[in-house]
């Protein structure tokens, strides 16, 4: 069983991540706004702010994991929700862990919606420019009906 200073630390990380996810969130949001409204500059300003928080998750991500590693831990799921369960129920001073961690999840889940989301609309875009690209290039006279690897074009 880990200290008491050990798991305060780790709820404080919980609530760093969370907080960083939040944020994350956000911006996903606003690139979604910009994907649909066509905003190339804000797109670009958006992806350098998403990446600099990526980066933050990662060391977050991280640094848990390593806490969940010291303490022998598997750092799957069930482990984790098993381990917290049976820490509050041990000490009623840890039971905010529990929905930290679950908070955590919501947040991580929330956002892969959204990045999946925000994937569909860059792909749908991605088929109008191309084929508005094929429709132009057949305008011009250079019609072909297959791309480079067989799929037709339009």
């Amino acid at each position: 069983m880990p200290c008491c200073t050990d798991v305060t630390h780790l709820m404080n990380e919980l609530k760093a991540e969370s907080n960083a996810l939040r944020i994350f969130i956000e911006i996903l949001k606003k690139e979604e706004s910009a994907l649909i409204e066509g905003k190339l500059e804000e797109i670009d300003y958006l992806a350098s702010n998403k990446t600099k928080l990526i980066q933050e998750l990662i060391q977050h991500d991280d640094h848990r994991n390593v806490f969940f590693l010291k303490i022998g831990l598997p750092t799957e799921r069930k482990s984790i929700d098993s381990w917290l369960t049976e820490l509050a129920e041990q000490n009623s001073s840890f039971s905010e862990i529990k929905a930290l961690w679950k908070e955590l999840l919501d947040l991580a889940k929330t956002a892969q919606q959204f990045t999946y989301s925000n994937g569909l609309i860059i792909a749908n875009r991605l088929q109008h420019n191309l084929r508005s690209f094929a429709a132009l290039h057949g305008a011009a006279g250079n019609v072909a009906l297959y791309g480079p690897k067989g799929q037709p074009y339009i």
